[in-house]
């Protein structure tokens, strides 16, 4: 029986950025449309929070709410934090349910870029672990010690060195009944898709980044948020058919239209 009583959407504000790196076909000139039509899409940063048999799970972290002075200044411009209140801070998140920082029992990942990671640094002390596929932690320290600071930043890794990191290698990691964490690559190298089965029968699936608009998913395209194509495509056919087969939910996490069609912490998912 799964251990999952309830589960509840944190949210941590909200970026922005070209709609081309979405979707294909926005920004992008062509031979016949050389000065395309230009598209600014606004996304909200959102993570999830289970309330367990095995203590309280945190999916993401969100970004950092100083991330326009420490974050370099070309990933901030593509990617702006526009709306960032103190509210929005995961402790302050928490606090809604009357939690610590230090009564998170496990953090997993979705994967590494600033607005995934950014707070994770919170929960450091406490010594929680935190789990992430070994291809993402592998890539992002790769990409940072080779000088190719994006979208993984310094100044949320740097600070988790010594971290109580536990590393993932497997297509599907069950943490507990009810509590799957599935690899699908394609966005980035290791990242990874949350599955939940509630003990009321619910099942969810959170989609990270592997998803950012729902277009992506009907259209079954991206745009230049891309690494691989086969991986990407090919775990978004596996998704549409376990949605269909288990009556789920996918919950896009950037989707525009997210807090219209669910409600925010503390009031959980139904």
């Amino acid at each position: 029986m799964s251990v999952v009583r309830r589960v509840y959407l944190l949210d941590y504000g909200w970026l922005a950025g070209d709609g081309g790196w979405f979707l294909p076909g926005w920004g992008a000139a062509t031979y016949s449309e050389k000065e395309p039509k230009r598209v600014w899409i606004e996304i909200p940063i959102s993570g999830v929070l289970l309330d367990t048999d095995i203590g309280y799970v945190l999916f993401d972290t969100g970004i950092a709410p100083d991330a326009w002075e420490t974050h370099t200044r070309a990933v901030m411009e593509a990617f702006p934090l526009i709306r960032f209140e103190d509210d929005n801070r995961v402790e302050n998140q928490l606090r809604k349910l009357d939690l610590k920082p230090e009564d998170i029992a496990f953090i997993i990942q979705s994967h590494l870029h600033f607005d995934h990671v950014g707070q994770t640094a919170v929960f450091k002390d406490s010594n929680i672990p935190i789990i992430v596929h070994k291809k993402e932690l592998q890539f992002a320290l790769l990409m940072l010690w080779m000088g190719k600071e994006g979208a993984y930043q310094s100044a949320n890794l740097d600070p988790l060195r010594g971290a109580n990191w536990h590393i993932i290698d497997l297509p599907v990691f069950e943490l507990a009944e009810g509590i799957k964490i599935y690899f699908s690559g394609g966005h980035t190298p290791g990242h990874v898709v949350l599955s939940v089965k509630t003990k009321n029968g619910s099942t969810y699936f959170f989609t990270g980044d592997h998803i950012h608009l729902p277009r992506e998913l009907e259209v079954e395209s991206k745009g230049w948020l891309l690494a691989d194509y086969d991986e990407w495509l090919t775990f978004v056919k596996q998704l549409k058919i376990w949605e269909r087969a288990n009556r789920a939910k996918i919950v896009i996490c950037h989707d525009p239209d997210l807090w219209k069609k669910y409600p925010k912490i503390p009031k959980p998912l139904e």
